[in-house]
């Protein structure tokens, strides 16, 4: 028998796959048992740790959606790309590209702050689009046109894995500040959100191609005044370049090497959208908000260290959040086991043990 037909590797990886859906459907059975169990409480009355509310989204801002153009407090687009095979071709998946603001969830007897960037969502898909760059169509039935699209779809990611970097770096931080609250020298801890905030605008860089000297700035300023005339007189020149270069809206140069080119091939995206004045079931995290600006947002509700169940749904009730993440876990664990069983019979059989 050659190589090329020799089963072995595929049935392998079958058995891996069968394996990882099956652990991914238990981890989501723990989260519809999570849900399930946490009583739903009015937002006057969250305290800290893992919390089930619902409200209406309020926004602090609101963004265009990149597919649909719906003002929006935050999106999140599923991107695939068509592989085209021997056989035919299927889809395969390219990126998954979120973005948006904080926003505020009110229920009647006070209001909280949502930080919807590391959350699973549970909304309804506002629209679909397919674009392909070989009959892309001149006239777009409604939102993005498909050149747009096309653009977007190498935007998407490199957004998405910038933006991976930067949240990555801010749970470090986060961690720290945590470890050391309390102990640590204020200069320090401002110097640390400084520079989370600093985190917050690297996704953006790609977009723009503009660079946030506002939040360099920030970040200069937070580690002085320092005790050595010397390097202070440095920090004081480095902080009055930064404060000339405020005015450049946009670097020539750093817009031409980002400047994002056209996507080839076959895509298929699918938006999703938190809308403003919608009602939507949030259950992660409820933690102190160390960049709060006034006594309105002292808390936020975000995904956990120690918690990482965080989800947005725009269900009706509790029962029905429930029941979607308990179809969709079972179906997980029975599928993924299945899976793992097929392919190691196989294997066994191939290998003749029995």
């Amino acid at each position: 028998m050659s190589n090329h037909s020799d089963p072995t590797g595929g049935l392998l990886l079958g058995i891996g796959a069968g394996l990882l859906v099956f652990y991914r459907g238990f981890r989501q059975f723990r989260e519809y048992k999570l849900v399930s169990d946490t009583p739903r409480i009015n937002i006057r009355s969250v305290p800290m740790g893992f919390v089930h509310v619902r409200g209406k989204a309020e926004p602090s801002k609101l963004l265009a959606s990149p597919v649909s153009k719906t003002p929006c407090c935050f999106y999140r687009v599923e991107i695939d790309h068509w592989k085209q095979e021997d056989r035919g071709g299927s889809w395969k998946h390219w990126c998954t590209d979120a973005d948006g603001y904080r926003f505020y969830l009110s229920d009647g007897t006070g209001r909280i702050l949502v930080d919807a960037h590391a959350a699973e969502y549970d909304l309804p898909q506002v629209i679909e689009r397919k674009v392909n760059s070989e009959s892309r169509s001149l006239v777009s039935s409604g939102g993005a046109s498909d050149a747009d699209l096309l653009t977007y779809v190498n935007t998407a990611r490199v957004h998405s894995m910038l933006g991976t970097a930067s949240t990555w770096l801010e749970k470090k931080l986060d961690q720290k500040l945590e470890q050391q609250s309390g102990s640590l020298d204020p200069r320090k801890e401002q110097g640390m959100l400084a520079l989370k905030e600093f985190l917050h605008t690297i996704p953006e860089v790609q977009k723009t191609g503009s660079l946030p000297m506002e939040a360099l700035e920030k970040v200069m300023n937070a580690s002085g005044p320092l005790a050595d005339p010397e390097k202070e007189a440095r920090r004081q020149q480095a902080l009055e370049r930064f404060r000339m270069m405020g005015g450049v809206k946009a670097v020539p140069e750093l817009q031409a090497q980002l400047k994002p080119e056209a996507a080839t091939g076959e895509f298929r995206l699918r938006e999703y959208v938190i809308l403003p004045g919608q009602e939507y079931f949030v259950s992660g995290t409820c933690s102190e908000n160390r960049e709060t600006q006034d006594e309105s947002d002292r808390n936020v509700i975000l995904k956990g260290e120690n918690e990482p169940t965080f989800l947005i749904s725009s269900k009706p009730d509790v029962q029905a959040v429930g029941s979607g993440l308990r179809t969709s876990s079972l179906k997980m664990v029975f599928g993924g086991a299945a899976l793992t069983l097929v392919c190691l019979g196989f294997l066994l059989a191939h290998l003749h043990t029995f």
